[in-house]
């Protein structure tokens, strides 16, 4: 404190703004004026309002989410009846603290048939949090449109067996065409 020509006393954080005023005899300002500024208190609303909207997406999330991949390794197969098969890969999310069964159903042509890989039902259990991977046929019969056709859109609709909670997806169910 000798060498800044100071009185000697305890060593003391004031803020630089302080300095000149205590030289000049004048009382610090309080520290609260030093925390409370308007650059402050904007800082601290842009952060409640981040805070705030993160909270609210949370809250609005989807509780299942569902992604339909089609298997383009053969695009279709035609069977020995003569109908045709399409292969899609589901991915099935259960965003629920508990295991969920859920229903996979296809809308479209009222011929389109639908079955899951390693169940004859047409619903599976998703474990909780967990994302699962489900190998889904679709079936068109040999005289139905969109066995015959080049390409015929088609709906996946997933359905919470527990609560009735929906979600789809949109894909498209590839046929014969004009391969004759």
């Amino acid at each position: 404190m000798n060498k800044l020509g100071r009185e000697r006393g305890l060593i003391d954080y004031l803020a630089l703004s302080d300095g000149p005023r205590e030289q000049t005899g004048e009382k610090p300002r309080p520290n609260w004026q030093h925390v409370l500024r308007p650059r402050t208190i904007l800082y601290s609303c842009i952060w409640a309002c981040f805070g705030l909207a993160m909270t609210y997406a949370l809250f609005i999330r989807p509780e299942i989410d569902v992604t339909v991949a089609a298997v383009r390794n053969p695009t279709f197969v035609t069977l020995s009846d003569g109908s045709v098969h399409n292969t899609y890969e589901l991915r099935l999310c259960n965003k629920h603290g508990v295991d969920r069964m859920f229903g996979v159903h296809v809308m479209g042509d009222l011929s389109l048939k639908i079955s899951l890989e390693g169940t004859p039902y047409e619903a599976v259990n998703v474990p909780a949090d967990e994302t699962m991977k489900l190998r889904v046929y679709i079936t068109a019969p040999a005289s139905s449109l969109p066995a015959q056709s080049q390409e015929s859109p088609v709906r996946f609709w997933i359905e919470d067996l527990g609560n009735g909670e929906r979600a789809y997806q949109n894909s498209h169910f590839k046929g014969k065409g004009d391969m004759s």
